[in-house]
């Protein structure tokens, strides 16, 4: 193995360890971020129907292109349609695609479909699976 292809695949394998690099599997953000200025958890996940939730891999707003995080494909953040527009917009706006808030490149990852949402006593959550 060339001492170019061993570098380039350490700097991969680091862009996985990284915080912030790889997908928040399994955690599930309620919304505001703890700036205390953004749109409350309860604003975050209101709901009428279950077609009022979604998913989307920004957790947090983005206030500045400091807050820019990579789009992985992995939408694994619960809340609502209108938080998820938002956000869109703000990163739209404030982001480069393909690049981390550092302006590095972000990386390639796969990820599984999530399990699909319910709107329960007018919050978004996980659709119970029927055993």
């Amino acid at each position: 193995m060339t001492n170019s292809l061993k570098a380039w695949l350490a700097a991969t394998l680091l862009s996985f360890v990284l915080p912030g690099a790889g997908c928040s599997k399994g955690e599930l953000s309620r919304g505001n971020d703890g700036g205390g200025d953004g749109p409350s958890t309860a604003s975050t996940l209101n709901c009428s129907a279950a077609s009022d939730c979604t998913r989307s891999e920004i957790d947090h707003e983005i206030r500045s292109s400091a807050d820019c995080v990579c789009l992985l494909g992995c939408p694994f953040t619960i809340m609502n349609v209108e938080t998820a527009d938002r956000r869109r917009a703000q990163y739209q706006a404030l982001c480069t695609p393909g690049k981390n808030a550092q302006g590095q490149p972000c990386p390639v990852d796969d990820c599984a479909l999530p399990a699909p949402l319910a709107c329960i006593g007018q919050v978004c959550v996980v659709e119970s699976i029927p055993r």
